[in-house]
């Protein structure tokens, strides 16, 4: 069985992941301390100026996206105006309704209920948290016996700090910004080429020294693409070039796949296939530049050499065709000018549906069942310091039970890692030792940075940074003498376990979906929508276009959702059973394929209706009704599995693929540049869609 297709990953294997995690990347070191910068510079004014309730204020810059200093600006400006609006909430809910426990009761309830709404229906995630935390921070603030005028001054003493690590994360990011500051998401693919350039360039050298390429390569496979994928979905790209980059990510990800299986074997290839690794490798190379040069790549022909090749190699080939081709996106025009982030950018508040849907509505009732579970429970013990249930509830809402606990455990094991290790051993062994601002402040910072090293790795372990330094901060930075007492950790610790048990019992059983379940839905109605996927000839109505386009997105976000579930469905059932399996294999075995399918179809249906080949449109149209054909069947499979399999591959396909590159062969030597572009984007929309079939009838546990 495959790496990707076992039932549950080992211990030997999550200790790689971890170790993949955690190595050194090309800008990890200046992301760090920036962050650290930020967070202890809210500290030292925490201290000099002896502000109370500012913990959140040091957690906070992890929160800001760092994509670019726009980004920054932007994180920042969102999250100040959304505590804003929540402070002045909570304090004129509090003056009407804190005479009245009934009242109190309800206004808590709504506020829950309007937090957990907005995260399901916001399209700003991040601010959207950031209000959750600071409502749950203004709960306990509100349910003490302290004055009044006590508790107003608290509550703007918490919103100040939060405002002043928002200000200060954007002028750091700001200050430390370069003229030309680089593209994370083209540098993570430019990572990955090299790479895989490397490794074909050694091949045939039995004298080759490949242990630590590999060991890159590894680190890359096990880190998968979840960090570009992250940083993409964030990014200010238009949505054109965006869905152009989500289908190179994809492919890229698969390049390294794919390296790593050819590292075991790369040095006793035979002489024909070490000049085929040169001739990829040069190819590569090509792509490389052209991305430097931010122009994209020219196209190339396959070699044409598929069954007479190594299987891999042939597949590497192709691979890389497909990321020269993406990137092109059916110009035939080479070096055009590739898009700066930021140049097109529409940024809305809420979802489409956010109105509309009622799994808004539901994802708020379950996630206020929770909340409310543990705040009516640690009220009716007098147990305060347990409000961390409430944000953990808030933290941990996700749309699926594979993510939600996926967040429970990070934060379980962030908080117990900040909280009982980092922050009660410094309160017992160094900070005694300590009598000077500078001295804490180095402490402070080291602290921070083993969170912060935690919080720039992949989507699958950041989290646990966030919550290392979160728990740190809750614990030495909320008082201003020595904590001795084991009591604050131990509060902490139990009360996340609360909020976790009240997920278990009421998120995770209403109206709840596992990530497969849901993988599988989306992913079925992503291929059938792909594979029908047309638009008007009428150019002129421009409704159309936009319709057409808008279409486009929603099966790119599909494609988004898709690979986020299957990295999260590892934290459901164990062990997984054969369905689960299968469709573990069907994401990770074709879905940079549709991606690529999508992409070229997308560019041979709009160059279908300005240059529209006459003397081919039969073949074209024979193309497009049997590469939809062959989708439309491999959803029928998925959907129907276990009881119906794939067949073999027709003959006939292979005769009309041949057909395609035949005609797109003869348009060339015409001189017919317009025709041989349509014909070539119609032979790899069928080349496509037979990989996707012969991917489906391979057996996941092979």
């Amino acid at each position: 069985m495959s790496r990707t297709l076992q039932a549950f990953p080992s211990i030997s294997r999550a200790a790689k992941v971890v170790r993949a995690e955690l190595a050194m990347y090309p800008g990890r070191l200046s992301l760090i301390f920036r962050i650290v910068l930020a967070c202890t510079s809210v500290m030292v004014l925490v201290m000099v100026f002896r502000i109370p309730a500012a913990a959140l204020g040091a957690y906070y810059p992890l929160l800001l996206s760092r994509d670019s200093p726009r980004a920054t600006r932007r994180s920042a400006l969102r999250t100040s105006i959304a505590c804003t609006l929540g402070a002045a909430e909570i304090i004129l809910g509090a003056m009407l309704f804190a005479g009245s426990p009934f009242l109190h009761f309800f206004w808590l309830m709504a506020n829950l209920f309007a937090v957990f709404y907005l995260i399901s229906a916001m399209k700003l995630y991040d601010a959207a948290v950031a209000l959750g935390v600071l409502i749950a921070s203004a709960m306990t603030l509100w349910d003490t016996g302290a004055s009044p005028a006590t508790r107003v001054t608290l509550t703007l003493y918490t919103l100040l700090s939060i405002l002043m690590g928002c200000a200060i994360s954007a002028l750091i990011e700001t200050v430390f910004a370069q003229t030309h500051p680089s593209d994370a998401v083209l540098d993570g693919i430019q990572q990955r080429l090299i790479l895989a350039e490397k490794l074909l360039r050694k091949g045939g050298d039995i004298d080759a020294d490949i242990a630590s390429l590999r060991l890159q390569l590894g680190r890359y496979a096990t880190r998968g693409t979840g960090d570009l994928r992250e940083l993409l979905a964030h990014s200010s790209y238009d949505n054109s070039y965006k869905s152009q980059l989500a289908t190179v990510v994809a492919l890229s990800g698969q390049l390294i796949e794919l390296s790593v299986n050819l590292g075991e074997t790369v040095r006793l290839l035979s002489p024909s296939d070490v000049v085929r690794c040169n001739s990829i490798a040069q190819n590569i190379a090509g792509i490389r530049l052209r991305l430097v040069k931010e122009e994209a790549p020219d196209w190339f022909e396959l070699s044409g050499e598929h069954e007479h090749a190594n299987p891999m190699l042939a597949e590497l080939e192709r691979n890389v065709e497909l990321i020269a081709e993406s990137f092109s996106d059916s110009d035939p025009t080479p070096h055009h000018h590739l898009p700066e982030p930021g140049e097109q950018q529409k940024m809305g508040i809420f979802q489409e549906d956010a109105f509309s849907n009622p799994e808004h509505l539901k994802f708020a009732i379950r996630g206020t069942l929770s909340a409310m579970a543990c705040y009516l429970f640690y009220m009716s013990l007098g147990w305060m310091f347990l409000a961390g249930s409430v944000t953990t509830c808030i933290l941990t809402a996700l749309t699926n039970t594979g993510a939600t606990r996926h967040k429970q455990l990070l934060r379980f094991a962030g908080f117990f890692l900040g909280a009982c290790i980092l922050g009660f051993g410094a309160q017992t062994l160094i900070l005694p030792q300590i009598d000077s601002l500078a001295e804490y402040t180095l402490l402070f910072a080291f602290v921070m940075a083993i969170g912060a090293w935690a919080a720039t790795s992949s989507p699958r372990l950041a989290y646990l940074g966030f919550q290392i330094v979160l728990a740190y901060d809750l614990t030495n930075l909320n008082r201003f003498t020595l904590n001795t007492s084991l009591v604050p950790a131990r509060d902490a610790i139990l009360g996340i376990v609360l909020g976790i048990i009240a997920m278990w019992l009421f998120f995770d059983h209403l109206w709840s979906r596992s990530a497969t379940a849901t993988m599988r839905a989306i992913l079925l109605t992503a291929i059938r929508d792909v594979a029908q996927l047309d638009h008007s000839s009428d150019v002129e109505q421009r409704h159309k276009m936009r319709r057409f386009q808008a279409e486009c997105d929603r099966i790119n976000r599909n494609f988004d959702k898709i690979r986020t579930l299957s990295d999260l469905s590892v934290f459901e059932s164990f062990p997984k059973n054969q369905h689960e399996i299968f469709m573990t294999h069907c994401v990770e075995s074709f879905l940079p394929q549709l991606r690529a399918y999508l992409l070229v179809k997308t560019g041979l249906l709009q160059y279908g209706t300005t240059n529209d080949p006459q003397q081919y449109a039969e073949l074209v149209d024979d193309v497009k009704h049997r590469s939809s054909a062959i989708l439309l069947g491999a959803a029928y499979t998925i959907e129907r599995y276990p009881e119906v399999f794939v067949e073999t591959i027709d003959p006939g396909d292979r005769q009309l693929l041949y057909s395609m590159k035949q005609a797109t062969h003869e348009a060339q030597g015409r001189g017919q540049g317009s025709s041989a572009t349509g014909l070539r984007l119609s032979s790899s929309l069928l080349d496509l869609a037979i990989h996707v079939q012969m991917q489906l009838y391979v057996p996941p546990s092979e």
